[in-house]
């Protein structure tokens, strides 16, 4: 999977975000309620995953649209589990930073350096999220209409081996024999 200019744009302005907000940000209610709103985030992908794989069938489509419907959903599952992944991270982050840093790990400063970067961690991942989740409705429309192409093409083809032949209806309406016969207008003028 590839860093998108948009993904490094929002990782480093959450991590500088991140830093440069107070020490103990992420205690308490912020914390709580980003892993709430993570969690539900990422309740949804196991099942979207799973309908996105189930809606991949092979019957009566053609193979270029089948490659392109593939890459489509692949590019929507890579997104998917990148956005499960960094959740899980950033959960255990947000942990992390509610443990206080033990007294061992040397002077007050270190302790404060350590909560920062964890806190720059914490916002960047999430930006990474909120980037990466912008992008699968995207995806997913382009999934769409790759699926219509596909039943308009297959309801084209049923229709037209469903249909009689050519000769079949035309033998169904007969026409008189002087239909369309060519006349010359001196001899209508005759009669």
């Amino acid at each position: 999977m590839r860093l998108r200019i948009t993904d490094a744009l929002a990782i480093l302005v959450g991590l500088a975000l991140g830093v440069a907000l107070p020490s103990g940000t992420f205690n308490g209610d912020p914390g709580r309620f980003l892993v709430t709103f993570l969690g539900l985030m990422a309740a949804s992908i196991l099942p979207s995953i799973s309908l996105i794989l189930g809606s991949m069938t092979a019957q009566g489509r053609s193979v270029h649209a089948l490659g392109q419907l593939g890459d489509e959903l692949e590019a929507a599952v890579d997104a998917l589990f990148l956005i499960f992944g960094t959740t899980a991270l950033v959960v255990m982050a947000l942990i992390a930073l509610a443990i206080p840093t033990p007294a061992f790990l040397g002077p007050p400063l270190v302790s404060v350096i350590l909560e920062r970067t964890g806190q720059g961690f914490v916002a960047a991942a999430t930006g990474l999220i909120l980037v990466r989740s912008s992008q699968i409705p995207a995806i997913l429309r382009r999934s769409l209409a790759i699926r219509r192409q596909i039943a308009i093409e297959e309801a084209k083809r049923q229709t037209l081996a469903k249909a009689p032949p050519t000769h079949a209806t035309r033998s169904g309406f007969p026409t008189h024999p002087d239909f369309g016969k060519t006349v010359d207008l001196k001899d209508i003028q005759k009669e």
